[in-house]
């Protein structure tokens, strides 16, 4: 699913609108896809079929990125959102990962 930079752009700018600086606007996209990720929805990390539980508030940063708790059979672990292919979840994951994306794009 393709998404212009217009439609990312006015997406990144509803998530951040009440930010002031770049932490704020990263904390704000995290907590905007936070409650808009339609949890679980299914993705591959290196080829492996995932199930990507939530996002992870304490392993993501501003300069590390935003991370996911994923789980592939019995066991849980993070994954960075930029290592996530989620072709077969929903429009809606699509969209975010997009905006996502173009956030990490401008840093």
């Amino acid at each position: 699913m393709t998404f212009d930079k217009s439609e990312l752009q006015e997406l990144l700018e509803e998530a951040t609108v009440d930010c002031y600086d770049e932490d704020e606007q990263f904390w704000g996209l995290f907590t905007v896809m936070d409650e808009s990720l339609p949890f679980p929805f299914p993705a591959t990390v290196v080829g492996e079929a995932v199930s990507v539980l939530d996002l992870d508030g304490k392993h993501s940063s501003m300069f590390g990125g935003i991370h996911a708790r994923v789980r592939r059979g019995d066991k849980e672990y993070t994954a960075s959102l930029t290592s996530l292919n989620a072709e077969k979840a929903s429009a809606e994951v699509a969209k975010w990962l997009a905006v996502y994306g173009y956030w990490a794009s401008l840093g």
